[in-house]
């Protein structure tokens, strides 16, 4: 299994990468790389989980993901059709040195600024999208000019900061697997109590020393991390089935008491459940 830290295949002399994805589902283990990534959804949807956030996607939409930034993308079980991404990688480094510190693309440094902690994009990312799959057909300076009109839309665009974390180290394998079955446990268990001890267990880790490796690693508690995830599952459940009962949701997604959920949740999205389906409908 493929653990941090993760190399992104190129040939020796390829400083760009461009992507294509498709399949039934996306990569889904943990992994880290140096390069930017600037990836469109063009079909599918599930959760995209960095150290220290959960978040939604869903068909057109743009994300930033930042060097080294731990994530996954985690697509849903309960559809048959593919899942399709189109993606460029990078780095500040990939055209020389000091290419982006040229005079002529200052205006680009806040692209970069906000890259650091990943961001999701808030309008045009269908227009963005298109530039990024019109790059399936086009060579390697096409590729390269498309790029930079990229990163110029994209820094005057609107966009929403994901994650409050940045990257100090790329981590050992060891970290990574360690990682990896902490998630793994979580997404596949996150309807049920998930113990301390067991999740302690799993990282062969005392429970005190579980809880400093995991609030290292996501600058979050275990259980915040837990509750986080469960209320993102909540939240596609919500705007997915309108008429389900709130409390059946809430049991659905491992919550004891409709009080504990709302008061989660709140703490989470600022807004209660019913508040929260309102606005989506």
């Amino acid at each position: 299994m493929k653990v941090l830290p993760f190399i992104i295949p190129k040939s020796p002399y390829e400083n760009l990468v461009f992507q294509i994805d498709e399949q039934a589902r996306f990569y889904d283990k943990l992994h880290q790389h140096e390069e930017i990534q600037i990836s469109f959804i063009s079909k599918g949807s599930g959760k995209l989980i960095l150290m220290d956030s959960i978040h939604q996607f869903s068909p057109d939409d743009l994300f930033v993901i930042g060097s080294n930034i731990p994530h996954l993308f985690k697509s849903d079980d309960t559809t048959d059709v593919n899942s399709k991404m189109y993606t460029l990688f990078f780095t500040q480094d990939s055209f020389g040195k000091n290419f982006f510190n040229l005079l002529e693309l200052q205006t680009l440094n806040s692209f970069f600024n906000r890259a650091q902690n990943s961001f999701r994009v808030l309008k045009h990312h269908n227009e963005l999208g298109l530039l990024l799959q019109k790059m399936e057909h086009k060579n390697r300076l096409e590729r390269f000019i498309g790029l930079l009109q990229l990163l110029n839309q994209l820094s005057e665009t609107a966009t929403k900061s994901l994650s409050q974390y940045l990257p100090t180290k790329v981590r050992s394998l060891d970290e990574g697997e360690r990682l990896q079955s902490i998630f793994d446990l979580v997404i596949q268990n996150f309807k049920r109590q998930i113990t301390l001890k067991e999740v302690a267990d799993l990282t062969f880790m005392t429970k005190n020393s579980f809880c400093r490796f995991f609030k290292k690693h996501t600058n979050k508690s275990f259980f915040d991390f837990l509750k986080a995830y469960r209320v993102e599952h909540a939240c596609k459940q919500l705007a997915q089935s309108k008429a389900q009962p709130i409390t059946e949701i809430a049991e659905g997604c491992g919550f004891q008491s409709q009080s504990n959920f709302n008061r989660r949740f709140k703490e989470i999205k600022g807004m209660t459940p019913t508040q929260y389906r309102k606005s989506i409908q």
